[in-house]
């Protein structure tokens, strides 16, 4: 028998355009903590809707699965990932073997992400993710903590047309066992012109009105406060009341209807 003739693709090289089918999800429940009951679940879950609300970028894991292909680019220092979708780019570097030191990484969305080739699968380690920015929920359940480590196994099939993707999530304030899940992209072919991100405005009222619609009232206040102003300080406190001598007043009396 002669040599076998090499695949028409590189085994090393998982650029390209990327996305998903509508069946093309693997997402098995999560195991989760004894302690991360429904209404915790349900408090993280109205924080991505409040960060929907303000536009603010997806991050991981959700830019994975933005409804949009995937931009992947192989260089030779590092795999860029760019989502059509309002996020960050993920910077995944082959150049280090080791996470930048925590006392100097600024946390993110994305994570500081390191990878490797072993054999014909690209793996990926990530840490360092933010504990508020971006939407924390994990396909499957749970979600994203400060302490979240994510591993990620790439993988072409199918003559390189099909991109396998095993997240595995671990973290000791979630998951009871580690998370894995995996999604599986096809290649995007022939002349695909990437697209802008489809914009987001979050001072347009009727766009405001449209996706607070089924938001409750306790959850709109809180959509409403989460608000930054230009201007404050990342650790601006209310100010106190100033100390004062004169007589308290006596408590004006709630408006109709408000307890």
């Amino acid at each position: 028998m002669g040599t076998p003739a090499a695949p028409p693709y590189g085994l090393h090289d998982i650029s390209g355009y990327w996305e998903l089918g509508s069946d093309t999800r693997s997402v098995p429940p999560a195991v989760l903590l004894p302690g991360i009951t429904k209404a915790t679940l349900d408090k993280v879950a109205d924080g991505d809707l409040i960060s929907m609300r303000w536009c603010r970028p997806l991050g991981m894991p959700a830019m994975m699965d933005n409804g949009r292909p995937l931009d992947i680019q192989q260089g030779r220092w590092e795999v860029l990932m760019t989502p059509e979708a309002n996020s960050s780019p993920r910077h995944i570097y082959t150049n280090r073997t080791q996470h930048i030191n925590p006392d100097i990484f600024d946390p993110s969305s994305v994570g500081d992400s390191i990878g490797h080739w072993d054999s014909d699968t690209f793996i990926v380690d990530t840490i360092g993710f933010h504990p508020k920015n971006g939407r924390m929920l994990i396909p499957g359940g749970g979600y994203r903590t400060e302490t979240s480590h994510l591993v990620e196994q790439y993988k072409l099939m199918k003559n390189g047309s099909v991109l396998s993707v095993t997240f595995t999530w671990t973290d000791p304030k979630v998951f009871k066992t580690p998370h894995t899940y995996e999604f599986r992209y096809t290649r995007v072919t022939g002349k695909y012109e990437p697209r802008q991100a489809v914009g987001c405005d979050p001072w347009d009222e009727d766009r405001t009105a449209f996706v607070e619609r089924a938001f409750s009232p306790a959850l709109k206040q809180q959509a409403e406060a989460a608000l930054v102003k230009a201007g404050t300080p990342v650790s601006a406190k209310p100010a106190a009341a100033p100390a004062t001598k004169s007589a308290a007043k006596p408590a004006a009396k709630p408006a109709p209807g408000r307890k």
